[in-house]
């Protein structure tokens, strides 16, 4: 009897021994495996995970309007550590009196073969990476019916080219949603005969900066002229463009938005160029407040010479001001 005891004690201690030993051999083949993942397949994900937004779409080798395009822009593509992906599409039109949107989710995995060559699955367009871009080439049927072939450019949220270009001065833009107090009672009528006429920046270098100008055209319409030597993605999906992607060398539009008028040209010395017509209040008698564009306001210094201030959040969500000095043609 004690013998038996013994060796089932004996057999016990091995038993227990060969566990640990299976547990060890375990864990230092997951530590291998993690240590194992190729680098391509690193670097690979590190151009692709993140939010990539729709920049480019054609039908038919045909760009897609601006009033369907501003819908369209809206489609983002998410790609996650963890082989997936989910696309969420924004279909439609817009116009003066309203939108109308259709929303679609593809979600599917995907595997990298080689160095920024992605195979993706589960989706019903064909996912390409190329380069810096995301094309997505997806069969669609119109309205008659017929099929046509739809491809959609995606570039990473963080790339250059979504990116406000520097030293380009401000934009003044009319902003419906956030429009100044217009209770101002004040008689602006001294104020109003100094501003009449046209001004031109000072003290700055950049040479298409040098050529804006506002003009006080009457009581209340103030025209705002802005130059910037270059644009990129960033201005064209502002204005709702749908242009190829890398930008075309020669290029040229010219879009009218509201009270806006926008030109760009790649070949001109300065590429984009807007026209804003304004209205402007007298708030009293140094300073001038532009309706619907809550973020500027005009001060008189004296008869000839103003400031445009600017105030703006930056990428911290910190105020900041910028200021321009204007001075009378």
């Amino acid at each position: 009897m004690k013998m038996l005891i013994a060796k089932s004690r004996i057999w016990l201690l091995t038993l227990a021994v060969f566990s640990l030993l299976m547990v060890n051999c375990s864990d230092d083949g997951s530590d291998a495996t993690e240590k194992e993942i190729p680098e391509y397949v690193k670097e690979t994900k590190t151009n692709l995970v993140g939010e990539w937004i729709l920049v480019s779409s054609t039908i038919n080798n045909e760009s897609v309007v601006s009033s369907e395009f501003e819908i369209l822009k809206q489609s983002r593509a998410n790609f996650s550590e963890d082989d997936t992906y989910t696309i969420i599409y924004k279909t439609g039109s817009s116009n003066s009196s309203g939108s109308t949107v259709s929303t679609s989710t593809q979600e599917g995995t995907y595997t990298v073969e080689a160095l920024n060559q992605v195979t993706f699955f589960n989706s019903t367009s064909t996912i390409e990476f190329i380069d810096d871009k995301l094309q997505l080439t997806t069969i669609i049927t119109n309205s008659s019916g017929i099929e046509q072939t739809r491809i959609d450019i995606f570039l990473r949220s963080d790339n250059e080219e979504l990116k406000a270009p520097e030293d380009t001065g401000v934009d003044i833009s009319e902003d419906s949603d956030d429009p100044i107090d217009n209770t101002n009672t004040y008689d602006g009528t001294a104020v109003i005969a100094k501003l009449q006429g046209k001004w031109n920046i000072s003290g700055v270098t950049n040479e298409c900066l040098q050529m804006n100008t506002m003009e006080f055209k009457s009581d209340t319409l103030l025209e705002f002229i802005q130059h910037k030597t270059t644009f990129n993605r960033s201005d064209l999906l502002n204005y709702n463009l749908s242009v190829g992607y890398p930008t075309p060398a020669n290029f040229a539009a010219t879009m009218t938005r509201g009270n806006e008028m926008v030109s760009f040209d790649t070949k001109a010395d300065c590429q984009f160029v807007k026209t804003s017509q304004l209205e402007f209040i007298v708030k009293n008698e140094n300073t001038v407040l532009i309706k619907n564009v809550p973020q500027a306001e005009i001060l008189l210094e004296n008869d000839t010479t103003l400031k445009l201030i600017y105030t703006y959040s930056d990428a911290n969500a910190m105020e900041k001001t910028i200021e321009f000095t204007y001075v009378k043609l």
